[in-house]
């Protein structure tokens, strides 16, 4: 070998030692990341609100969670007919982002998709990611009870952000939360524009074997919902039994169906009489939200 050839072999082996060095920093870097954002779930908390938890479930709402899965997971493509999961799919965009939402702040909307969530990755261990959607009224943090962090609305900013560097893992299930960031006044041009496409497409296909629920904000509070129904699979619009006004409902399917035909609803608190809850004006639609009456306030948010 002559010298030059010696020299080439030597640069090109520093080379490769170097790049191995760092996608070990980047890894390691990721890593410890993951194990700072990790946290346990409260299970004690969600169950103040009525939230299926896997310690304690209970028998007939595990039975409706049960019923409600299986039909939503065929309407995706994600079970076969014969009940197996088809998480064998090809890599690459998939049915795989639900959306929840309803007519008016207070009809359960945040209560459904956090049942949704909890029983999918405790209970059939599906790898879920639980965004945030509402950026004006978020609730998802604090029902888990924590704290503020960066996410959606950082993400749809700078595209540049690794989505995992956002993620809230929980410990013991595969269930990730990305929150819904800082407030903006107009979340629905970011998520709307061409980069925030361009993000949903990428959060729906970075797993395919994963299943991406949005807490969306309601339909006739903002546009929001309209907006994300356009990046939606499936549509879950949450209807309060004996509160829900039949010409809300109607106004709210009639905005939702001009974008996106897959729509099923599910009736919430069907079990509770007429009068027993009562929900604000749209004008009150914002981000105040107390926590200090959470039990009281169990499936209606």
């Amino acid at each position: 070998m002559s010298v030059v050839e010696r020299a080439v072999g030597a640069d090109a082996d520093g080379q490769g030692k170097k790049r191995a060095s760092a996608d070990a920093a980047v890894q390691a870097e990721k890593s410890a990341i993951a194990a700072r954002n990790t946290f346990d779930v409260d299970f004690d908390r969600l169950k103040e609100i009525g939230v299926q938890t896997p310690d304690k479930p209970s028998a007939q709402q595990a039975l409706e969670l049960r019923a409600i899965k299986r039909r939503l997971m065929r309407r995706i493509g994600f079970l076969r007919d014969s009940g197996d999961r088809t998480a064998h799919r090809a890599a690459g965009r998939q049915k795989n982002i639900i959306m929840v939402t309803s007519t008016a702040a207070g009809e359960g909307k945040t209560f459904s998709a956090l049942n949704l969530a909890m029983s999918l990755a405790f209970e059939d261990k599906i790898d879920i990611l639980l965004i945030d959607g509402d950026v004006q009224r978020p609730k998802v943090l604090s029902r888990f009870g924590l704290p503020q962090s960066p996410g959606l609305t950082e993400l749809m900013r700078d595209p540049s952000i690794d989505p995992n560097a956002l993620y809230l893992r929980a410990s013991g299930a595969p269930l990730s939360i990305l929150p819904q960031g800082g407030y903006i006044e107009r979340a629905s041009d970011l998520f709307d524009g061409p980069e925030g496409k361009a993000i949903w497409a990428a959060l729906a296909s970075e797993k395919s074997d994963r299943l991406v629920i949005v807490d969306a904000p309601p339909v006739l509070a903002t546009t929001d919902a309209v907006v994300l129904a356009k990046i939606a699979d499936e549509i879950v619009f949450v209807v309060e039994a004996g509160q829900t006004p039949e010409s809300a409902i109607t106004a709210a399917l009639d905005e939702l169906l001009d974008i996106n035909a897959n729509v099923s609803l599910m009736l919430n608190r069907c079990l509770i009489g007429a009068g027993g809850s009562h929900y604000g004006s749209y004008e009150y639609y914002d981000r105040r939200d107390p926590d200090d009456a959470l039990a009281a306030r169990a499936q209606e948010d």
